[in-house]
């Protein structure tokens, strides 16, 4: 079995929709550089930020999905219209592929998700 690299999977997954999903993650990202640089130089930030990043993450989670549902439906389309028979494994391949937005933007979703909680957590003030 061959493994693809990092970025032929990026490539595979089509730029159109795993750029937005990158740039989702590189947004949650900065924000969270924001929340640590102000935990480390003990300095109060809005804790509206770190809400922000459950929803930019949430965002990507959902973004993916959609790229996924969107690419099975046009893989299907071409499967109906061939006047070929398409062999299992290319259709397989094809499924793999459509599902490696949905793998990306889970990806990001757990990511943001387990900062968020962290952060959740540190900014909780007792009493």
């Amino acid at each position: 079995m061959l493994i693809a690299t990092l970025s032929e999977l990026y490539s595979w997954g089509g730029t159109i929709w795993m750029h937005p999903i990158t740039f989702l993650f590189l947004i949650n990202i900065g924000i969270f550089a924001f929340i640590l640089i102000s935990i480390f130089t003990k300095k109060q930030f809005p804790t509206k930020w770190i809400d922000a990043t459950k929803q930019i993450a949430g965002l990507a989670l959902a973004w993916g999905t959609f790229s996924t549902i969107v690419g099975l439906f046009q893989a299907f389309d071409a499967l109906e219209n061939s006047k070929d028979i398409i062999p299992f494994q290319m259709i397989m391949g094809g499924l793999k592929v459509a599902l490696i937005t949905a793998l990306y933007g889970l990806i990001v979703f757990c990511i943001s998700q387990l900062a968020y909680i962290i952060f959740k957590l540190i900014a909780r003030q007792p009493g």
